[in-house]
């Protein structure tokens, strides 16, 4: 087997992963992998990737005794209150009032915390879903992560300059740091591509990318541990690079 053959079955499994080639593909492919150990593990690292993109944590939902309370909270849900002509302000009182505004406050928080889960499971699966394009296009160019930290893949799509980071177990970092990706230039330069936190409970983290510049002009990608926020240039520990 020449090495363009060799090259041509491997581009094939991706789209062999997801069931998008033709019969006779298909078979050719299922042939070579018989034989070839290389392909045979691409082939489980690309169903793994598939699997999880396809099984995303779905939307968490507000527990019974919250929707209840905010239920009670709704006009229609109020009983019209009785006139009372002799009003008198009593601790009793002061207690329930204090009491009330105290389980106000306390829902509110509950409700801004499920929103921003909501937010974050929303962008996981739109995450989720540019993956599993780009790994259905025969288009896309695969490069391996090089680190002892994490393992992964960079989809490239050169012609519409986007690409997908995906990595696997990278370990997660205290909310004063973040991961950031730098794109490599010719002379040495970094140019920031954005920051990044590990998805929580999860094996995968993907991270898409559209630089404003076309891939091309740039020799790979690194990531590097920064301060929340990011920085303007390199300053931590570098965790995985990709050459292009």
């Amino acid at each position: 087997m020449t090495p363009d053959e060799h090259t041509l079955f491997r581009e094939n499994i991706p789209a062999y992963a997801l069931g998008a080639l033709d019969a006779d593909e298909t078979a050719a492919l299922e042939t070579h992998l018989e034989t070839c150990a290389s392909c045979q593990t691409e082939l489980a690292e690309y169903r793994a990737l598939s699997q999880s993109l396809l099984t995303a944590v779905p939307p968490k939902q507000p527990s019974a005794a919250l929707r209840k309370r905010l239920r009670s909270r709704l006009p229609g849900a109020q009983r019209p209150a009785q006139p009372r002509w002799n009003f008198s302000f009593t601790p009793a009182l002061g207690l329930a009032v204090l009491a009330l505004f105290i389980l106000n406050v306390f829902s509110l928080i509950q409700l801004r915390q499920i929103q921003a889960q909501q937010a974050a499971l929303l962008t996981r699966v739109e995450n989720a879903q540019v993956a599993l394009t780009f790994l259905s296009s025969p288009n896309v160019q695969t490069l391996p992560i090089e680190s002892e930290q994490a393992s992964g893949t960079l989809l490239l799509d050169w012609e519409n300059n986007q690409a997908v980071l995906v990595t696997r177990n990278l370990p997660p970092l205290p909310p004063e740091q973040t991961y950031q990706i730098w794109l490599v230039q010719p002379d040495n330069g970094r140019v920031s591509a954005g920051t990044f936190h590990p998805e929580s409970g999860g094996t995968y983290t993907i991270q898409p990318l559209s630089p404003s510049q076309p891939f091309a002009n740039y020799l790979g990608i690194g990531v590097t541990i920064e301060p929340a926020g990011g920085s303007d240039a390199p300053t931590g520990k570098r965790v995985l690079k990709v050459d292009f």
